[in-house]
């Protein structure tokens, strides 16, 4: 923006380059990405929270173990699907409708700005090694005790690294406050999602820090979409995209044969 003639310019103040191209607005490049991979989760999350709740086997243990909770004491094959089958099941109507908040905040933003291939990896990635990390801590803290772990919390925090770190490599391709805005206001969110569960009992707090420690690393990994300046769509990215959803499903279907398999 240049100055009217007749106003002084402030002390300091440089004005723009004429051969500098002006700053990617965000959503006018990638908001018409439908954000279908976040829909398709959360329609799974809530299918199978109808499915339990018209059972009537909402926080009863025995259920959430058949549904696909993460389980101490169990062998390493069984173990294995349900690092990903446990972030489709929750224990009530609270936690899944605030899973589903944090969903609809940095869900949509992922796909968009990591491609939908990205929040694929992100998801399934992040969450199960969320999902181990708590398996891990459980195991050491109850001994020969049993102790079960469901919901997506773990993914969610991978997605919102993911989603800051992204919003930091995008600082020069973005207008200044666009880039600190999107940036800090994830910050803030996660800030306060980690804040809030250390004042909530039976919270996973260790799946949280490790979902968050992996989709930052994930988010410096993975490419920025095409339209952000990323490289054109790789078949790697695709590949493993792919093998994140297919893995997502099996452990789905696991899942719900697991569920509605107890009478």
């Amino acid at each position: 923006m240049t100055l009217p003639p007749d106003v002084e310019p402030e002390p300091g103040y440089v004005p723009p380059d004429p051969d500098e191209p002006p700053p990617n607005e965000l959503w006018s490049l990638v908001g018409d990405v439908r954000p279908w991979g976040t829909l398709l989760l959360l329609l799974a999350w809530s299918a199978i929270f109808a499915a339990m709740a018209f059972r009537r086997e909402l926080g009863d243990p025995y259920a959430l173990l058949a549904w696909g909770a993460s389980a101490t004491r169990l062998g390493a094959r069984e173990a294995a699907w349900r690092l990903l089958g446990s972030t489709f099941v929750h224990a009530g109507a609270a936690h899944v409708l605030f899973n589903a908040a944090g969903m609809l905040v940095v869900g949509p933003a992922v796909e968009r700005i990591l491609t939908r291939a990205g929040f694929w990896t992100v998801y399934a990635a992040g969450g199960a090694l969320a999902s181990l990390a708590s398996l891990a801590s459980r195991a050491a803290r109850h001994g020969e005790g049993s102790s079960l772990s469901v919901g997506a919390s773990g993914a969610i925090f991978a997605l919102g690294g993911a989603l800051a770190v992204s919003a930091w490599r995008l600082r020069h391709r973005l207008a200044p406050g666009r880039a600190r805005a999107l940036g800090g206001s994830v910050v803030l969110l996660v800030g306060q999602w980690l804040a809030a569960g250390l004042t909530r009992n039976a919270t996973d707090n260790v799946a949280h820090t490790a979902g968050l420690a992996a989709g930052a690393l994930l988010g410096l990994a993975l490419p920025l979409s095409p339209r952000l300046g990323g490289p054109a769509p790789l078949p790697v990215l695709r590949a493993l995209g792919t093998a994140a959803a297919l893995s997502l499903l099996l452990s789905l279907a696991l899942a719900v044969r697991g569920g509605l398999g107890v009478r």
